[in-house]
């Protein structure tokens, strides 16, 4: 079925209880610091954006602007980090690369409770990360506009964007599957200490870590999405083949690898259809549209200007399986987490779901890393 090119994935719904937004405050707010801001402001509130919520505002002088701000409650202080996205952004935004425009960052929790930023809206559909609701004939056009983007992105040099300055640098250039193995190794060992008993180890985590120390690939560093899959992107609305016109989603971002995006968006491909984890999968079969893996490879390789085939490939998309297990594990210490020692049998059996999927995720990472090495 073909997506409508004019609103999907931008659909808006009124925002009640908790993430209800106090208009009046931020027409005042946006009155005084928004250069160009007339009128008074009305709030819906997007679909997409569950970690950071994310609204349209809509003005009655005919504006639209974008508002991402940090969800209401207690949260960990490094968390949603909306200061983050708009750094990247704002930064990115000097050399023209897609992402909205960026406007302003508040920080003062007096004005919405939380500190939150304001961009453009940028009006385009917003496709699934499988590709089905693009109609088969612009399937392939997509993927590969997707794929020269984030060769575009991987290609700025940090430093010049004033990523990597003393004091405020927004990653650390090396080391990176070093400290993310570091990471996932303390994340899922605290997961299974907070659980209750509800979550054991992974039966392939260790074994999977291990294989990771001793096959490590070249160290590289570049800016990074953290998040790259299609959901994502904005694509263009006009007739003709669809571009990557603005991107979204930045608080994963960081200096890193730069096949572990790649390795995000790729990861469709080695998922098996109706796995259990509900991630999507690639339909490769003839006449879906979708090009096959190597050829996202090559057209990678080509606008980034590296050698094919990608040395290693194996390990990155083993860790991308890792990375989302040890997401996976910890949504079940959650639950296990939230019904204390009074667990009902109908959140017990979520528990066991949500481990399983974790347990397949980590599984699948093995697999990839024995076949690879003939194992």
């Amino acid at each position: 079925m073909a997506f409508d090119m004019k609103t999907a994935g931008q659909e808006t719904v009124k925002p009640e209880g908790r993430h209800a937004i106090d208009e009046t405050a931020l027409t005042h707010f946006l009155a005084r610091e928004l250069p160009g801001f007339e009128g008074q402001v009305s709030v819906t509130k997007f679909g997409y954006g569950q970690s950071n919520p994310t609204y349209l505002l809509e003005t009655t002088a005919g504006k639209q602007y974008v508002l991402r701000k940090r969800p209401p409650g207690k949260l960990i202080k490094s968390a949603h980090a909306v200061d983050r996205e708009y750094r990247i952004m704002r930064a990115l935004g000097t050399v023209g690369f897609q992402v909205p425009r960026v406007h302003l960052l508040c920080e003062d929790e007096a004005v919405l409770g939380t500190s939150f930023y304001v961009m453009d809206f940028v009006r385009g559909p917003i496709v699934d990360n499988a590709l089905l609701q693009a109609i088969p004939e612009e399937r392939r056009g997509i993927m590969m506009s997707i794929v020269r983007t984030l060769a575009r992105l991987h290609s700025y040099d940090p430093a010049a964007l004033g990523l990597l300055q003393a004091g405020s640098a927004y990653g650390r250039l090396g080391g990176f599957y070093e400290r993310q193995i570091a990471t996932m190794s303390r994340t899922s060992d605290a997961q299974v200490a907070g659980s209750a008993g509800m979550v054991p180890p992974m039966r392939s985590f260790r074994p999977l870590l291990d294989m990771f120390r001793a096959h490590m690939p070249e160290d590289k560093s570049c800016i990074i999405h953290g998040d790259w899959k299609p959901d994502n992107m904005i694509l263009s609305q006009d007739p003709g083949p669809k571009e990557v016109v603005a991107v979204l989603d930045w608080e994963l971002s960081t200096i890193g690898h730069p096949m572990s995006d790649l390795a995000n968006l790729c990861l469709a491909y080695h998922m098996p259809a109706g796995n259990p984890v509900g991630y999507p999968a690639f339909d490769t079969s003839p006449g879906s549209g979708i090009p096959a893996e190597d050829e996202v490879h090559r057209a990678y390789c080509e606008a980034a200007g590296v050698t094919y085939p990608i040395v290693d490939w194996s390990f990155f998309v083993a860790f991308a399986c890792l990375r989302l297990s040890v997401i996976a594990q910890g949504v079940a210490m959650r639950v296990a987490k939230g019904q204390s020692s009074a667990l009902g049998a109908a959140s017990e059996e979520v528990v066991r779901k949500v481990v399983a999927a974790a347990e397949f995720m980590c599984d699948l990472g093995f697999d990839i890393m024995r076949k690879a090495r003939g194992e």
